[in-house]
């Protein structure tokens, strides 16, 4: 498990504060340390394949398609891994085989950057999360450093 740890750290430049999303509310009530995730922008990686399309979302809570989401070849559709919702593949996912998958559901592109083809009318948005409980001189330094 430390292993896939790592390596997914290496190729996704994520980490998060634990190994397991909780499977109920009362689960999530029991958490003591709070569910978090370090994530580098931009990370470098030179093997991603082009993904010049729009992101499969589900219908109910709008995650996107991706390795961890089980699917279905024969009924052509794929069950969200947030919600568990049951989706139907859009139409050009119509050829889709066992042996020609998209790159959404290969093991090995666990991210993806996509590059849509349609102009976005809003500019990404990036939020800086600062844990500001630090010594005087530190949260000095950081507000400095920060603005």
């Amino acid at each position: 498990m430390a292993e896939f740890i790592q390596q997914s750290e290496i190729n996704d430049g994520i980490r998060f504060s634990w190994n397991a999303w909780p499977a109920s509310r009362l689960e999530s009530a029991q958490c003591v340390v709070p569910i978090g995730c370090l994530y580098t922008l931009f990370k470098e990686r030179y093997d991603f394949p082009p993904i010049n399309y729009d992101p499969v979302f589900c219908s109910r809570c709008r995650g996107i398609l991706n390795p961890y989401c089980p699917f279905d070849i024969r009924t052509r559709t794929w069950t969200c891994c947030l919600c568990n919702t049951r989706n139907s593949f859009p139409p050009q996912y119509a050829g889709m085989t066992e042996q020609k998958l998209p790159a959404e559901l290969m093991a090995q592109f666990t991210t993806l950057e996509y590059t849509i083809p349609k102009v976005q009318l809003v500019p990404p948005i990036f939020m800086f999360v600062i844990d500001t409980c630090i010594e005087e001189p530190e949260f000095t330094h950081l507000k400095v450093s920060s603005l």
